[in-house]
């Protein structure tokens, strides 16, 4: 059967998601893969606009309407809103409309596992021959930090491909561990693949996101009786034997140097700092691309808290709190209303219909939490993708796949 052009563009997409530090060749502009392929998105957008209703119409419109009012009222980088409503906004847009349909969302997350895979094995290639050696990364609109005995894959540094990496983890969890699903035997060799490269990462992420994305699969997946009591119980085993591993084997020495604090300190500090415009008075942020203001607040935050951590931090750590940051209250409301729809009983149980239904709201919670915890990087498109999965699983009536009956 020929592929729709909406399921091409959501298997493109979810494999660009994987290689943001590369740029396109012969492009005048640092540009990824995937500011390319959301460009491309525009022409879609008018294909199957028809099918943008509910929350996957007032989700990018109130993305669009933040960052409009935020440049309106306060200014800002004229660059990054070029950039956050030429390819953010389609992308954000289109991927709602794409996941909300059967054949793209497989499309979709059968990309994202085959770029989880790809980049995996690289990763390992990088640790055993060196990263410097296999250090493909072009893309100069990011820092690009050298890593010694430490992977990446193809993304600007090592936290960022571990937060990818555990999110394909959660995404294989829940297709494991959905009654519906068949032919497990390969996702239980990608999943001892990723889980391998999560331990050789060293990365501060492992700590902070493994533990909650193997809850969030667990809890999307399975329902209260006997059977699943036992699976909780032993997952929970497994990930403290791993966890201890991690800590004791690949992670000692960061605390003995003290790396890990400094940078949990600088993490803090810095969203601390970027939540300031919420009680400061600044109702519309600082402006539109104006992350490194972040900088005196964080200090004042660090010398208020007692913090320790060197080189004061160039950005917030978290796309969410950097949005609030630069937009200031309107983004607030608007991500809190997506945050509601995605995190409701009734996306839930929507989700539990089919396994592929349950992978995206795990990957759409993982992305969350990256976003929220983790990664502040402007151009990862992979914080910006849980608003397509809040908009895309909507409980309502979808004309364009027929639900099936919720599994006992």
């Amino acid at each position: 059967m020929r592929a729709s052009p909406l399921s091409l563009w959501a298997f493109c997409a979810a494999l660009a998601l994987w290689m943001p530090a590369v740029a396109l060749p012969g492009v005048p502009l640092p540009l990824q893969a995937l500011d390319a392929i959301a460009l491309l998105g525009w022409p879609l957008l008018a294909l199957y606009g028809r099918r943008a209703t509910g929350l996957r119409l007032t989700g990018p419109l109130g993305l669009a309407a933040c960052v409009l009012l935020s440049w309106s009222v306060v200014g800002g980088q004229p660059i990054v809103l070029i950039w956050t409503l030429a390819c953010a906004l389609p992308f954000t847009a289109l991927a709602a409309i794409a996941l909300a349909d059967t054949a793209a969302r497989s499309a979709f997350l059968g990309g994202f596992l085959a770029a989880a895979t790809g980049s995996a094995l690289l990763f390992l290639a990088q640790i055993t021959l060196g990263a410097q050696a296999l250090d493909f990364r072009t893309n100069v609109a990011f820092s690009l930090p050298p890593h010694y005995g430490r992977g990446f894959a193809l993304f600007p540094e090592v936290s960022t491909f571990a937060t990818h990496i555990t999110m394909a983890i959660g995404v294989v969890l829940a297709l494991l561990m959905h009654p519906q699903t068949r032919r497990r035997s390969a996702l239980w060799g990608a999943l001892a693949l990723y889980a391998s490269c999560l331990l050789f990462t060293r990365s501060t992420s492992v700590i902070v996101l493994a533990p909650l994305m193997v809850g969030v699969a667990l809890h999307t997946t399975q329902t209260l009786h006997l059977r699943s009591i036992l699976i909780v119980m032993a997952s929970s085993a497994v990930i403290a034997v791993l966890l201890t591993f991690f800590i004791s084997v690949f992670y000692a020495d960061r605390l003995e140097t003290h790396a890990a604090d400094r940078s949990a300190a600088m993490r803090l500090a810095s969203m601390l700092g970027g939540l300031s415009p919420l009680w400061s008075g600044e109702l519309f942020g600082v402006g539109i691309g104006e992350n490194h203001e972040v900088r005196l607040r964080a200090h004042q935050v660090a010398r208020a808290l007692g913090l320790n951590f060197g080189t004061l931090p160039t950005g917030v750590n978290s796309q969410i709190i950097g949005r609030i940051f630069e937009e200031g209250w309107p983004a607030l409301v608007q991500m809190s209303a997506l945050l509601f729809a995605l995190l409701r009983p009734r996306t839930r149980a929507m989700a539990r219909m089919t396994p592929m239904r349950a992978a995206l709201l795990t990957l759409g919670i993982g992305s969350l939490l990256t976003a929220l915890l983790v990664t502040g990087y402007r151009g990862i498109y992979t914080n910006w993708l849980w608003l397509a999965v809040a908009a895309a699983l909507a409980p309502k009536s979808n004309p364009f796949e027929r639900p099936q009956p919720c599994p006992a």
